[in-house]
């Protein structure tokens, strides 16, 4: 038979086993052990209090615990805290969700708190990262207390010295001011009196007045000066009326007479007044013309109707920078450049001090290249394009100008172009599309057409 020992020991044994898996369950479920969970990791420059195992919740609802925190490399590193979340808490969990260490009560436990995110960003993954925010230590607030107060009772010791002085200054001034009260109150009691008797003796004098005493008061009060006085400038508009009229008729007999006079006088009679007037007329058509022509100058350049202008291909050809031109501005969708290439060798001969001029074979060359310009240039731009190949950059830019404004001058007196329609500028040695592929030594004559125009003379041609 077993003794009773032996059933006490095993009755013991079992219990103890009993109790240590409900206390394991309990714990169990405390920690979440038995749940689905997922990683999550987000990053502190500071950990304040947080430690291991310390709680996390997902908008305020208990999710999991802190598994595990990585030491930062270095002192510019963060720490790295790992997070095991509830898996039924996942879809809470944005890409922008926020962790935030917060306090249970004022001095409880530190937690992590994992704020919902929208719902436009997708759901952080597993292992993944989110962002954080740096815990706020009631440390740092009462140091940063400490140190405000501290800098206030400076700034009052140092202002002590001044507010003493300027409290006794503003003593002073209270007195010199009472002291000044003082000695100007007999005067000021005098002009109050003044002030009383004068008072009283205007309204005697306008009561005198009332009453119709005196001279002032018989003028107001008697309505027969005023009729006279209304009788009188009657009659003296009625004179006034009889001269104007008068000066009139003058006017126009002595304008009769200078007319006639300077008929007689004339070489020709009255036709010769006629022609002056048409000469007149003339000239102040010319006049309007010049101005309408600068006013139209005028709109191209305002800065509102400039893009109006551009649109319709009208462009200041001196205000364009090479980088504008070689990206296009003049074409704008709309237009192409109809270029002629001229070298430098067959336009430029040698002139006075090193110089190039204008040789007899170029100016040659230039009028057979614009016998085909001619019939669009009015109404449409054309830039003298000047290139170079020896020198420096800036050599090569200002040999390119040079060579660009002989042939622009020899345009401009040779076919008597519009000089705000005919441009030139220097493009160095880049000649994209030259006949040498990618450099030119010389000039080009760029006319910019309306796209169905230029397919017309390519077709002539």
């Amino acid at each position: 038979m077993v003794s009773a020992k032996v059933v006490g020991a095993g009755a013991f044994v079992v219990v103890g086993l009993l109790l240590f898996t409900v206390a394991l369950f309990f714990i169990g479920e405390r920690r979440m052990l038995f749940t689905d969970r997922f990683p999550v990791y987000t990053e502190f420059a500071s950990l304040g209090q947080l430690e291991m195992g310390a709680v996390v919740r997902v908008a305020g609802a208990s999710a999991g615990e802190v598994t595990e925190i990585r030491v930062p490399t270095s002192p510019g590193g963060k720490f790295r805290v790992k997070m095991e979340v509830r898996e039924d808490l996942h879809q809470l969990i944005r890409v922008d969700s926020v962790a935030v260490t917060q306090t249970e009560g004022l001095v409880g436990a530190l937690f992590i708190n994992i704020q919902t995110g929208s719902e436009a960003q997708p759901q952080v993954p597993e292992g993944g990262t989110i962002p954080s925010r740096e815990p706020f230590a009631i440390a740092d607030l009462l140091q940063q207390a400490s140190d405000t107060a501290a800098l206030v009772k400076e700034t009052v010791e140092a202002l002590r010295g001044d507010i003493e002085t300027a409290v006794s200054q503003v003593a002073l001034t209270a007195e010199d001011a009472h002291g000044l009260l003082q000695d100007i109150r007999p005067d000021i009691t005098a002009m109050a009196k003044n002030g009383t008797r004068i008072s009283d003796n205007t309204q005697q004098l306008v009561a005198r007045i009332n009453a119709g005493e005196g001279t002032i008061g018989k003028l107001i009060n008697d309505d027969t000066l005023y009729v006279r006085a209304r009788e009188l400038a009657d009659q003296s508009k009625e004179v006034m009326a009889q001269s104007k009229e008068v000066m009139a008729n003058v006017k126009a007999v002595s304008d009769e007479a200078r007319r006639a006079i300077s008929d007689f006088r004339s070489k020709d009679g009255p036709a010769q007044g006629l022609f002056g007037d048409m000469r007149l007329a003339l000239l102040q058509a010319r006049e309007a013309t010049s101005d309408m022509a600068d006013n139209m100058e005028a709109m191209k350049h305002n800065f509102l109707l400039r893009g109006f202008f551009n649109k319709r291909g009208y462009f200041d050809l001196d205000a364009i920078s090479p980088d504008e031109y070689r990206k296009g501005v003049l074409e704008n969708g709309k237009r192409k450049a109809m270029r002629t290439w001229l070298s430098a060798a067959v336009l430029f001969e040698p002139g006075p001090e090193g110089t190039e001029v204008l040789s007899q074979d170029g100016r040659a060359r230039l009028d057979s290249a614009m016998a085909t310009y001619l019939k669009y240039i009015p109404s449409n731009p054309i830039v003298v394009e000047g290139y170079a190949t020896t020198g420096t950059t800036g050599e090569r830019f200002s040999q390119g100008r040079i060579r660009a404004g002989i042939v622009r001058e020899y345009l401009l007196g040779r076919y008597e172009l519009g000089p705000s329609n005919t441009g030139f500028i220097s493009l160095g040695n880049d000649a994209q599309g030259s006949p040498s592929d990618d450099k030119w030594d010389g000039v080009a004559i760029a006319l910019f057409l309306e796209s169905a125009a230029l397919q017309f003379v390519e077709v002539a041609k």
